[in-house]
């Protein structure tokens, strides 16, 4: 036994390799033994709050607590070899330790903004929320990873004293470059943003354009909407150009939409029992509702027929076109039992005949 503890006496690399070793088996062990610390430690403070971003924040600190342990580890364990390594090693180890210290701080920036982007989207309305998350969560999440690891890489080159002066000019150079050559994509996507927060329209909607043309939301993307026409053709609409003009939504703030049916009855018609028979026919069908209740009015006096209107209201504006279209079979229907002339256009022609 006391030859051994001469060995570790005279020769030094020995000691020094079981204590970097031991350095990080403590290490090791710290990183086991640190996330049941955190969990006590987050659970005490996560408990009193209702919102879940601290418990987004407090993970990632963890996550980022135990690669800063393993920095340590590492950092002591050379250090331990100070004596045995040469000079040239360390100046390595400074900086490769270095380098990991920015991205990691890099990588606990990025995951805190991100883990607030997903927090905020939360908060929005299921609908929009899914709808900001697919379209534009991607894109923010690429521009927090760019912008937070392009400051990591100045931080990194100026620690290696490397000139950064250049190449942060040459950044902000191209950056408007770039945005006066993409302006009006930027453009469009700044509006489909604010479509999608301001929600004029969603994804279903029936609109009307200021042009006159009709159809639904089919899509809302980052550079257009896309509208799907009543005869199953997309029409692509730019967002700047559709935020800045005005749209008729058909179907908000309530989704129930009037239904006309117009029909002309002959000369001489009993016009109260016409517009009964018309009421009675909105209020037997099982899509018409009865709150407001159907009406009937008698509009003019045409050049061949007695002009009445019946409106009612459906539940969905999709039901609009079939549910009027089985209103004007009822009535014709009707019509015909009662014995009710629709009329043909007619026109009275008077000859005169000249005396010789």
């Amino acid at each position: 036994m006391t030859a051994i503890l001469d060995f570790f006496r005279q020769d030094v690399i020995p000691v020094k390799g079981l204590i970097a070793v031991a350095i990080l088996l403590v290490t090791f062990l710290l990183s086991k033994l640190l996330p049941k610390i955190e969990q006590m430690i987050t659970r005490h403070i996560t408990g009193k709050t209702k919102t879940e971003l601290d418990d987004l924040i407090l993970d990632s600190i963890s996550r980022a607590t135990r690669k800063l342990v393993w920095l340590g580890g590492l950092y002591f364990a050379f250090e331990s070899l100070r004596s045995v390594l040469p000079i040239r090693v360390f100046s390595y180890r400074d900086g490769v330790l270095y380098v990991l210290l920015i991205l990691i701080v890099a990588n606990y920036f990025s995951r805190i903004l991100k883990d607030f982007l997903e927090w905020y989207a939360g908060r929005l309305g299921d609908r929009v929320r899914s709808r900001v998350h697919d379209e534009f969560g991607p894109l923010f999440k690429r521009l927090i990873v760019i912008v937070v690891y392009s400051i990591a890489i100045i931080h990194i080159l100026h620690y290696f004293k490397q000139n950064v002066s250049s190449l942060i000019v040459s950044l902000g150079v191209g950056t408007l470059a770039l945005a006066l050559a993409a302006k009006d994509t930027l453009a469009n996507m700044i509006s489909g943003f604010m479509i999608m927060t301001d929600r004029p329209f969603r994804i279903g909607d029936r609109i009307m354009l200021e042009s006159g043309e009709k159809g639904d939301v089919y899509n809302i993307g980052l550079r257009s909407t896309k509208i799907l026409t009543f005869d199953n053709t997309l029409i692509v609409v730019p967002n700047q150009q559709i935020i800045n003009e005005k749209v008729t939504n058909l179907s908000y703030p309530d989704p129930q939409i009037r239904v006309i049916v117009e029909v002309g009855v002959a000369y001489g018609t009993d016009l109260d029992q016409a517009k009964r028979i018309l009421v009675d026919i909105c209020r037997s069908h099982p899509d018409v509702l009865q709150d407001p209740p159907p009406k009937a009015y008698f509009l003019n006096f045409g050049d061949s027929s007695l002009d009445l209107r019946v409106v009612c209201r459906v539940a969905q504006w999709g039901e609009q076109w079939r549910v009027a279209e089985e209103l004007r079979m009822n009535v014709n229907r009707k019509f015909e039992e009662e014995g009710i002339e629709i009329p043909f256009p007619q026109r009275v022609v008077s000859l005169k005949k000249e005396s010789e």
